[in-house]
């Protein structure tokens, strides 16, 4: 593998596209390390309390706590991704 930032896609609509990236282009999320670990772990638990309520109590109070728990982690920019662990 090459170390350059060039992308090239070849889509038979568009033909090849080649464009460059720059390090400007990288993402860098608002909320550091420590801050998206807490809230991937308060969602994680909170989501398994909701599946726990959605089979032992009242399903619709538990589809509202799952569904919460991921719009909350989706605000926040939480995601599990391991792929990731590879680039630091």
């Amino acid at each position: 593998m090459s170390d350059d930032k060039t992308i090239t896609s070849d889509s038979a609509a568009t033909g090849t596209i080649t464009g460059e990236t720059t390090d400007a282009d990288t993402y860098t999320p608002v909320f550091d390390a420590t801050v998206r670990t807490i809230i991937y772990v308060v969602t994680l638990i909170a989501g398994i309390v909701g599946l726990g309520v959605s089979a032992f109590g009242d399903p619709q109070v538990g589809a509202f706590i799952s569904s919460a728990a991921g719009i909350i982690a989706a605000a926040f920019g939480v995601t599990y991704s391991p792929m990731r662990l590879g680039t630091k």
